[in-house]
């Protein structure tokens, strides 16, 4: 009688272990949306890659890749919003460096310095 409850009790052990390693995404399973991603950011299409990101986020959780393709992200539209000040277009540069703010509001390097970049070639 005790083997059978032992072994009942050992069948359930995995079956609970099995269950919550199905209930969590493995990186496997995640990287070939975060290689989407990265392929969109490298053909610049960055408002695609930007909504796979938040598509990804729900289903990621606290992947610590979230933040590197976040900050990948934003760099390349930073990157965007130099060239359009270059080019004189201040509001595709105004719009690409708000998308980057939106992306990592707390980088310092999107503070007040770009506001006031911004404001000074309006003007």
């Amino acid at each position: 009688m005790q083997s059978f409850v032992f072994r009942g009790l050992a069948l359930s052990l995995v079956l609970l272990l099995s269950a919550c390693q199905s209930a969590q995404p493995s990186a496997d399973a995640l990287s070939p949306a975060f290689q989407r991603i990265e392929q969109s950011i490298a053909q610049e299409q960055l408002d695609v890659a930007r909504d796979q990101l938040a598509a990804l986020e729900p289903r990621a959780g606290q992947d610590e890749r979230l933040q590197q393709y976040r900050r990948q992200l934003a760099d390349a539209y930073m990157l965007q919003g130099r060239e359009a000040l270059q080019r004189g277009d201040l509001d595709a540069a105004a719009k690409a460096i708000g998308q980057a703010r939106s992306l990592l509001p707390d980088a310092p390097a999107l503070g007040s310095d770009v506001r006031q970049t911004l404001e000074q070639a309006r003007q």
